[in-house]
């Protein structure tokens, strides 16, 4: 599954402030998500991603677990003022049971 994440996306992980990160995900661990979907299948984590990617988010973390992978995209939107308009976060979190296959967890905050 770590094959899902290009460089593009590890580089823009390793370029992202750490300092913002910390804030992003303290913002999302303490409040519920606005949306949440669940997917099986085996190829319903690249979905997921392939959709963030398209949407304008850019991988911020990255988890990797014995049996599952935890991803955190961000995108900061602005107006055509320079306001900032809208900041989105997704957790996908992509689990793997050997009885049942694959399942994907896609949460989003507007933060």
């Amino acid at each position: 599954m770590v094959t899902a994440i290009t460089d593009d996306d590890r580089g823009h992980m390793n370029t992202f402030p750490v300092k913002q990160r910390m804030k992003i995900i303290q913002k999302i661990m303490s409040n519920p998500p606005a949306s949440e979907w669940n997917c099986e299948g085996n190829n319903s984590y690249v979905k997921a991603m392939l959709q963030l990617r398209a949407r304008g988010l850019g991988l911020i973390d990255l988890q990797p677990q014995e049996t599952a992978f935890t991803a955190i995209w961000y995108r900061k939107q602005r107006s055509l003022l320079g306001l900032l308009k809208a900041e989105v976060a997704a957790m996908v979190v992509w689990e793997f049971d050997g009885d049942t296959g694959s399942k994907t967890t896609l949460r989003v905050w507007n933060i």
